[in-house]
């Protein structure tokens, strides 16, 4: 029975690139498939709600049409990018198994999450913060031991 876990384990990955290919799922699909589907959830999941019943005036109904819009347009780039880190992940880590390269694109996420965490700090729904700094952790973390073990190390 030992000897059947042993072969199972060992054509797994190590945990760390595990779950980088987890948080490249997470960038593909609900960050970034779901964010194009739909900008007005992923917005208000993301800590910027699109619409904003304070700021429209009924004077100018084709101001804030057009307002609208362009927010929901630029919440789909940022799911546009999310799908792009969520493809890069999944290609350096299941395709190229390259566990440096791998690391280094899971730190280089560390620079779009903080810049997502000022953001939503300065102009968005203050209690949707934790769930940007999870994301500041998982770079560093993921990342961090990606860089850090190696494929043979004792640990894994």
């Amino acid at each position: 029975m030992s000897a059947q876990n042993r072969t199972l384990f060992h054509h797994l990955p190590p945990p760390a690139e595990c779950l980088a290919l987890i948080i490249g799922t997470l960038e593909l699909v609900p960050f970034g498939i779901a964010g194009l589907r739909n900008p007005g959830s992923f917005a208000d999941g993301y800590g910027l709600p699109i619409s904003n019943t304070a700021s429209q005036s009924p004077s100018t109904p084709s101001t804030s049409t057009e307002e609208e819009q362009t927010k929901k347009a630029l919440v789909a780039a940022i799911a546009a990018r999310n799908l792009q880190n969520g493809v890069l992940l999944l290609t350096f880590g299941l395709f190229l198994r390259d566990r440096r390269s791998l690391g280094i694109s899971v730190l280089a996420g560390l620079v779009t999450t903080i810049a997502d965490t000022v953001i939503v700090r300065a102009y968005g729904v203050k209690e949707k913060i934790a769930g940007h700094y999870v994301g500041v952790f998982n770079c560093l973390a993921v990342g961090g031991s990606l860089l850090y073990w190696g494929r043979n190390d004792p640990l894994w």
